[in-house]
């Protein structure tokens, strides 16, 4: 835990981090099931980073866990849940620098929506 925020191996980890939650909440904006998604754009505090990326776990969690689909509305959308390395390096940052946790939050947000523009879903 002697790491700072700045050491090449904290970067990586936040970084694999954010591809790792984007890769679980774009899934939600392909299904178009952006509440998740907005409350971690909009989150003010942890906890209401921790009840959004809760939500979003379980969600995915149930949706695997019974080999079902996150959504089937024209196509099929299979969940994927972001792993607890990702979510602990997200929590610790949030409780080391809230305002920074809050920013990469945002980056999350913004970038699973990203990942819908590219899957073709703005229509």
């Amino acid at each position: 835990m002697g790491e700072n925020l700045s050491s090449p191996t904290a970067f990586k980890g936040l970084e694999e981090a954010v591809e790792d939650l984007v890769k679980m909440l774009q899934r939600f904006a392909w299904c178009r099931m952006y509440s998740m998604i907005d409350r971690l754009a909009n989150a003010t505090s942890k906890e209401i980073v921790e009840q959004s990326l809760y939500e979003a776990l379980r969600i995915s969690r149930s949706a695997y866990d019974s080999r079902r689909p996150l959504c089937e509305d024209g196509r099929t959308v299979g969940p994927y849940v972001a792993g607890e390395d990702s979510v602990k390096a997200i929590l610790d940052l949030l409780d080391k620098d809230l305002q920074s946790g809050l920013e990469l939050v945002r980056k999350v947000a913004i970038l699973a929506l990203t990942g819908y523009a590219r899957r073709g879903g703005g229509d």
